[in-house]
């Protein structure tokens, strides 16, 4: 994995929304281009999206999709927390412009 440096988050992701986005963003710059088989006999999936698209009430947004392995010992631990289960994509760094505002 690719260290997380909290300072390197930029300083006006302020919402919930925006740290996911910015994540999943990281995550598809760091992945580069891995995918995952989703569904047998269908194309691959990018491991990390995310996309912008018009929904049917005509709001744009962002459409987040991660496959994020998980360790399923971890998961199922009484005293871990379930963000603890998860396992690295990928050992890169993101692009450097998602580390500034």
């Amino acid at each position: 994995m690719s260290a997380l440096v909290l300072s390197s988050i930029p300083s006006n992701i302020n919402s919930y929304e925006r740290l996911l986005m910015w994540c999943t963003q990281c995550l598809q710059s760091a992945s580069n281009g891995e995918e995952v088989t989703v569904n047998q006999n269908q194309p691959n999936q990018p491991i990390a999206n995310a996309q912008i698209a018009r929904t049917a009430d005509g709001v744009d947004r962002c459409i987040c999709v991660v496959y994020l392995p998980v360790d399923m010992d971890e998961l199922n631990s009484a005293t871990e927390k379930t963000w603890m289960a998860a396992m690295d994509i990928s050992l890169a760094t993101p692009h450097a412009n998602l580390l500034t505002n």
